[in-house]
């Protein structure tokens, strides 16, 4: 049964304990609502003699078994994350300061220090407070004080709260309760979001209409599919479907871009989108609704740069944001494109052509007889002559001399390079950074990489990178600094947060034998350095605070602060 799509994403982490063959077993999963979500994402390890966790891949289900004195759970609708007999165990991601936590099988809730604001004595509680409350045992709510304010045996599920109202299921329907747990949107629909700008989509007879927070219809029900949440805020707009077409509608009900499209029209980091018209041509279109019509159907190769697209017909060309085709696509021709706006164009059924390369206002800025070329970065350009790579400036001479059997991109100074089968890290004056004696150095971060759900893109100060040498990895940063010891056989970049307040974490998993379980530890994407390196999965409360998890005592979870000082640790039972 589904009727949210989705309730809520919100950076934060949530640990649950199961039993597994009577071994406890933690698992971590992000918090997303999300329809037809039936299965948790495990992170995989084996349990030895000594203590190492053991993460699996299981589903939500009754028949994971449990310790002799645990409560049995009312079973709930298999959307939700907290869910069955699998129980949650700690909420490291507060609101108005206060976090659930279970103590001998009881839920209360303990502030920032660590004390018990709010006794242990419910059953569930099944997240943080928000908004002055917080549900607890699926259907009540309590204030601050631990007061329970409201309660309803029929109300199957009490979600979020979001814009003052959070969504409710009674008698299989769905409506929006407020904080003191009235109906202000009686349970009439299938299916429903929470709110995002005073506004929800809900579903009835198979179709979906916007309505704001007193109910009022801002549209028909004639929304055939949708896409809606929190990574649409920026732009105000948000994918609708209509008589079988895509269109952008905004939070007042006005579909800005009409649903012409074939596919979805989204504005996540752009004011421009590229999209397929139903006539089967390209078209660009703006954040403002206006369509730019092209005259073919062209395939777009990667985000606009600098107001210019790299598209693909039977060869490459580059077309501007209003349409203006600044290169026309040719059989058999290939395009470079910078992120200056410059560019590199070649004809490569042509043996005796060389490489042109443009300013972006198509004025040449020099040519050369070049095997192959990248695009510019940081002023300089990676071109290959009889099998070597160097490095040439904008003006076309060589500024780092053809030695190199790879290249790469310069990135805050710094570029990757192989010589003698082995890579290094060079400077842009050619300097060393690293002496090429890796057998691998990627970047540990791709620039298109995104965090929070793709609402926010990542961007470094100083790039990390992952080095391996002889089958142990280690990361680097692109001056050349050791961030973690080249001894690792299992090292992997999970994720990354972004809280708004602090510079982004970043997740690492590693592992010093790979047939461990991973342990995890966190690095500031923007600096390189570590976090608190004596815990795991370490997470911003806010307010100058943070969790974690100890490494080699993971069966304590931890509340500090910015010096590393610990105020709160609870056990599995407390």
């Amino acid at each position: 049964m589904n009727y949210t799509k989705p309730h809520k994403v919100v950076a934060r982490r949530h640990f649950i304990r199961v039993q597994w063959f009577n071994v406890e077993v933690f698992i971590i999963r992000r918090n997303m609502i999300l329809k037809n979500e039936s299965m948790y994402k495990m992170l995989a390890g084996i349990l030895s003699v000594s203590i190492v966790i053991l993460f699996a891949a299981i589903f939500i289900s009754p028949k994971v078994a449990l310790a002799a004195t645990e409560p049995k759970y009312h079973e709930w609708d298999n959307e939700q994350e907290h869910v069955g007999l699998s129980q949650l165990w700690f909420t490291d991601r507060a609101a108005n300061g206060l976090i659930p936590v279970r103590q001998n099988w009881k839920w209360g809730f303990i502030n920032y220090q660590g004390k018990f604001v709010i006794k242990p004595q419910f059953q569930l509680a099944r997240d943080a407070f928000n908004q002055g409350v917080a549900v607890i045992n699926r259907n009540q709510l309590i204030n601050s004080a631990g007061k329970v304010i409201f309660q309803d045996k029929s109300i199957e599920y009490i979600g979020w709260f979001d814009n003052g109202l959070a969504i409710a299921k009674k008698n299989g329907k769905i409506g929006y309760l407020n904080t003191k747990g009235k109906f202000v949107i009686p349970p009439t629909y299938e299916e429903g979001t929470s709110f995002y700008n005073q506004a929800a989509l809900v579903k009835k007879n198979g179709k979906w209409a916007l309505i704001n927070s007193k109910g009022k219809s801002l549209t028909a029900f004639n929304i055939e599919d949708m896409d809606y949440g929190t990574h649409y805020r920026k732009s105000g707009l948000f994918p609708v479907k209509i008589d079988g077409l895509w269109g952008s509608m905004d939070y007042q009900g006005k579909l800005v871009v009409p649903a012409e499209f074939q596919d979805k029209i989204e504005f996540r980091g752009n004011t421009y989108d590229w999209g397929l018209h139903h006539n089967k041509y390209s078209a660009i279109v703006r954040q403002d609704g206006v369509i730019i019509p092209l005259d073919k159907y062209y395939l777009v190769l990667s985000e606009p740069q600098n107001g210019l697209w790299k598209i693909q017909e039977s060869g490459e060309g580059i077309v501007d944001v209003s349409g203006h085709m600044i290169v026309e696509p040719q059989d058999d021709q290939k395009v470079i494109l910078s992120g200056d706006g410059s560019y590199a164009v070649k004809d490569m059924k042509d043996l005796t052509s060389k490489w042109k390369f443009y300013k972006k206002d198509q004025s040449l800025l020099f040519e050369g007889n070049y095997n192959d070329v990248q695009a510019f970065s940081e002023g300089l350009a990676a071109v290959k002559i009889n099998q070597k790579w160097g490095y040439v400036s904008n003006r076309g001479d060589i500024k780092l001399p053809t030695q190199y059997e790879e290249a790469k991109p310069f990135q805050m100074g710094s570029a990757v390079i192989r010589k003698n089968g082995k890579y290094g890290l060079i400077g842009n004056r050619g300097e060393v950074i690293l002496p090429t004696k890796y057998d691998e150095i990627v970047p540990l971060i791709e620039r298109n990489t995104y965090m929070n759900n793709r609402i926010e893109k990542i961007t470094t100060k100083n790039p990390l990178y992952r080095v391996k040498l002889n089958k142990n990895y280690g990361i680097v940063d692109s001056r050349g600094k050791i961030v973690m010891e080249v001894k690792f056989e299992r090292l992997d970049f999970e994720r990354a947060d972004y809280y708004h307040d602090i510079d982004p974490i970043g997740t690492i998993r590693y592992a010093v034998k790979a047939k461990d379980g991973a342990i995890t530890t966190a690095i500031n994407i923007q600096t390189g350095k570590r976090i608190f390196p004596k815990y795991g999965f370490v997470n911003y409360l806010g307010d100058g605070m943070y969790s974690g998890v100890p490494l080699g005592n993971n069966s304590k979870y931890i509340i500090f602060n910015s010096q590393g000082k610990e105020v709160f640790r609870s056990g599995i039972d407390g």
